[in-house]
């Protein structure tokens, strides 16, 4: 893995299972009536290699800087100035052109030029008619986790332009330098850049626009190689990362093999408040290549993005119908009559004797098929509305859905046209392509939701006016703490290891008061652990260690705040925890609690794997109490 560079297009992924490294651990049996009662033992997480724990902790401590030895650095506009005023084109210090910016080792198998956008256009614009998810088009780079969810973000111009601020341009007050904003563990970043852009033969060789004079993307995607280090640190990564640094909001993964009742309504619910959703399709067999494409059109272990979730009526365009490429409007209303005039064209091209006669023309079959799906539509659909979900795949090609609901699929032929215009329906090959949601949840395997604060997974609240961003932040806070696991001090791994358990960090939550619309009496708790700086050390080998975190409800004869000992931990079951400690950046539970006193514990899997982290707890205002 050390040697590869970012010119191999075909990524590398580790999907074996080594029955002789792999720690599966068994349950311990009780002996005796006084014998301390044994937590669920973790299950087999996802490892890899920690060899870089030393590296990570030198990391950490090299970061340990005074604040009075770190000097002060220029924002934007003041460099800007500063070069507008020297009549000079800015030139970015801290990333320059070389292929140190591009591979981790700095060898490279091509020669790239570094050009400016004016260098390989005459008319170089930041934005040409704005910023659509249509511009985005993949380079080389295996980013497509970052690409969907840029195509997200450009359906959110509030955000967008929090990440792309407006005070910059290609024309006016134009100086070479350009800044994007990423959410970077608790805070907003501001990374400056030149627009020095890695070419081959005057071709951009990474993310860029379809349009030849558009430069967001590539600009964007810059940045965000800057801001871990070089491009290629960006090869390969979930959804969830990109989503959050371009939000700063908290992502919650559903698995779609057991997809919860309301899920549709969850994701509607998330589209209309502009979160950002992102999907993928995990095959069952592992020895499957990623990005290879299935007969249906979709393409596995591969980020899409979700950009529409919304009801169609079908019932006021059954029986009568005008499909895509039909002639007219449909005639007829069951399914004899559909059948009756599909069959007579085709028997008037069969002899007696079975042989085919010379072509003839054929009448339009067209409102015959749209007749047929009519029937079929309103027997899958009885209420007269199909729920539908449009995808993006960030390739912006030919690669989409075929099935049902697919680009020219006779089903569009059963919705009026006046909803096939406000949905903005059309037939490209740009990559996006709308699904039922049955067939959504059918094909994919986890959808990931981003929102700005929990409150997209609430049951019920369909009230719109509810769901004001001014009553959503009245109703929803965040607290954040800062940690560490450190060696020998406070990496203890997680339940399995009892004797260094009791090391980690530990964060007490009081729950108040339940929640005032439900009759349970329960209150509502998200929880997030986030490691920090992995992507920036992927240079010297580093990996997400698998992290996760346990709950335990405080004793009454403990005081808030004080730590539980290895007793309390051997002789107390826990009252919730991840579903599995993974080697991803950030895992995030929803639970609901019973009013009082709780633990939070966050570990890595084993012990001695070193790291920082971000614990983020949310929580309805008013309604909790923290200490550490």
């Amino acid at each position: 893995m050390a040697g590869d560079t970012i010119d191999e297009l075909s990524e590398k992924k580790h999907t074996e299972h080594d029955d002789k490294t792999c720690r599966c651990y068994k349950h311990l049996e009780n002996k005796g009536p006084n014998a301390p009662k044994q937590d669920d033992i973790e299950g087999a997480s996802l490892q890899k290699s920690t060899y870089y724990t030393r590296v990570a902790t030198e990391y950490s401590t090299q970061r340990m800087v005074k604040p009075g030895s770190r000097p002060a650095k220029k924002g934007f506009t003041t460099l800007r100035d500063e070069c507008l005023k020297a009549n000079r084109l800015f030139e970015d210090p801290e990333f320059p052109p070389n292929d140190y910016s591009i591979n981790f080792d700095g060898v490279t198998r091509r020669s790239y030029v570094w050009k400016r956008p004016h260098e390989l256009v005459k008319d170089a614009h930041l934005f040409v008619e704005g910023a659509s998810r249509f511009d985005i088009q993949q380079g080389e780079l295996g980013d497509c986790w970052l690409l969907a969810a840029i195509s997200n973000l450009t359906l959110n111009p509030r955000l967008f332009h929090v990440v792309v601020p407006r005070d910059q341009s290609l024309n006016n007050y134009y100086a070479g330098i350009f800044h994007f904003r990423f959410w970077q563990y608790g805070k907003w970043q501001d990374v400056i850049i030149d627009d020095m852009l890695p070419t081959y033969y005057d071709q951009l060789v990474f993310m860029h626009s379809k349009t030849k004079n558009e430069f967001w993307c590539a600009l964007l995607e810059k940045a965000y190689a800057k801001l871990y280090g070089c491009y290629e640190a960006l090869r390969g990564g979930n959804i969830n990362e990109s989503m959050v640094d371009l939000t700063g909001g908290v992502v919650e993964m559903i698995d779609l093999r057991n997809p919860p009742n309301n899920l549709f309504s969850v994701m509607r619910k998330a589209y209309r408040r502009g979160a950002l959703m992102g999907c993928a399709i995990e095959p069952q067999n592992p020895n499957i290549q990623t990005e290879a494409v299935l007969t249906n059109g979709l393409i596995v272990r591969h980020a899409y993005s979700v950009t529409r979730v919304t009801c169609v009526d079908i019932a006021s365009a059954a029986p009568k119908a005008k499909a895509p490429c039909s002639n007219g409007p449909v005639d007829g209303g069951d399914l004899q009559n559909a059948f009756g005039s599909f069959l007579k064209p085709l028997m008037g091209m069969i002899s007696p004797t079975g042989a085919e006669k010379a072509p003839r023309s054929v009448p339009a079959l067209g409102p015959t098929l749209a007749n047929i799906t009519n029937f079929n539509i309103n027997l899958a659909f009885p209420d007269g509305k199909a729920e539908l979900v449009r995808l993006h795949n960030p390739w912006g090609n030919e690669a989409e859905w075929t099935g049902s609901w697919s680009d020219k699929s006779p089903e569009w032929g059963t919705i009026a046209p006046e909803d096939r215009e406000r949905l903005g329906l059309t037939f490209d090959d740009d990559g996006e392509f709308w699904m039922s949601f049955l067939d959504f949840i059918r094909n994919f395997t986890t959808v990931e939701i981003c929102d700005v604060t929990p409150e997209v997974f609430d049951l019920g609240d369909e009230d719109e006016e509810s769901n004001t961003a001014e009553n959503i932040l009245k109703r929803w806070q965040m607290v954040m703490y800062e940690g560490a696991w450190v060696s020998h001090h406070s990496a203890g791994g997680c339940r399995n290891f009892i004797d260094t358990f009791i090391t980690n960090p530990q964060y007490t939550v009081v729950l108040e008061d339940p929640d005032e619309d439900d009759d349970d009496d329960l209150c509502t708790i998200v929880i997030s652990i986030m490691q920090k700086n992995v992507r920036q050390l992927k240079r010297y080998g580093a990996d997400y260690n698998p992290i996760g975190f346990t709950v335990y409800k405080k004793p009454d004869d403990k005081q808030i705040g004080e730590r539980l000992d290895k007793e309390f931990f051997m002789y107390n079951m826990s009252v919730a925890k991840v579903k599995f400690f993974l080697n991803t950046r950030e895992v995030t539970e929803r639970f609901r609690f019973p009013p009082g006193a709780y633990v939070i514990v966050p570990s890595t899997f084993e012990p001695e794997m070193t790291g920082e982290f971000l614990l983020r707890i949310f929580y309805e205002a008013k309604r909790l109490k923290i200490t550490k």
